[in-house]
């Protein structure tokens, strides 16, 4: 009796603990799942976010690879960008010049003040010349020849000139100014023909020779980097000296008029000006 009454409660008990457990675990697994996906959020949204931080700290990380690449071209750029600040116009900064001029001239070294004693002091003529010099940006300094071939007489200059350019396009302009000596290679017999005797036929050997300074303005035109050609016009202001010419030769006997002429008796001298409007060609040699 007391064995049944024992194995009907443990039965029991055993049928109560069996309906106790299901409920048991779901009352574990249910507070449990929540608690997975809630540790699972905050670890996911920790663990995302070092990551995107990293990601944004990537970022200036790219800006900067770039920035010392900048600073790369920059660099390859540098010279360029300071060629381009002086010259709007093309040219090298620092180069040796070489350049050739052609055009009209207009010369008269006796129409300020005139006591050469020629019968004429003036005439139109064409304008040949060469100059070389050194350029450093704007500046140049160099020297340049020139001759001013008129109807009546040659003169020939030789000359020191100094230079700025301005860093304009399309055309650059240029400023010069210059100084140095003037002579003739030449005077036409026209110049003393009222001097010379009846029979004369050897002109007498004249001569002029003096100063010149002027300013000239130029304007470049780019044809490249080494090469430009340009329109230019320029004013220089003449102060020639007139040697004494011997009495000339003569066939028949020299009067008296002749013998007092002043061209023979004393020397002269002359002020005046070259006017000149010309083309110029102009070559860089680079360095």
């Amino acid at each position: 009796m007391s064995f049944r009454l024992v194995a009907t409660a443990v039965a029991t008990s055993l049928v109560a603990f069996a309906a106790f457990e299901p409920g048991a675990a779901a009352q574990t697994t249910s507070p449990s799942a929540p608690a997975n996906p809630a540790t699972a959020t905050p670890a996911t949204s920790t663990t995302p976010a070092p990551t995107t931080a990293p990601a944004t700290t990537t970022a200036p990380a790219t800006a900067t690879a770039p920035s010392t690449t900048a600073d790369g071209k920059a660099t390859a750029t540098t010279e360029p960008a300071e060629r381009g600040d002086y010259s709007a116009s093309k040219e090298n900064r620092r180069a040796v010049y070489i350049s050739v001029d052609f055009g009209f001239t207009r010369a008269d070294f006796g129409a300020i003040s005139d006591n050469t004693n020629f019968d004429r002091t003036g005439a139109n003529g064409i304008l040949a010349g060469l100059g070389i010099g050194y350029r450093h940006g704007p500046l140049r300094i160099g020297g340049r020849f020139r001759d001013a071939s008129t109807t009546q007489f040659s003169l020939w200059s030789l000359m020191g000139e100094i230079g700025y350019g301005f860093p304009m396009k399309p055309i650059t302009p240029v400023i010069f100014v210059h100084a140095g000596y003037m002579f003739d290679s030449g005077i036409e017999r026209s110049v003393v023909a009222s001097s010379l005797p009846a029979g004369n036929v050897l002109t007498p050997n004249l001569g002029l020779d003096g100063a010149v300074a002027g300013l000239e303005v130029l304007g470049n035109i780019h044809l490249s980097e080494f090469l430009r050609i340009g329109p230019f016009v320029g004013f220089d202001l003449t102060w020639l000296h007139r040697k004494q010419v011997g009495l000339p030769q003569s066939i028949v006997p020299l009067t008296d008029a002749t013998k007092s002429n002043p061209l023979y008796t004393d020397s002269g001298s002359g002020v005046g000006y070259v006017f000149s409007l010309g083309l110029r060609g102009t070559g860089d040699i680079a360095f």
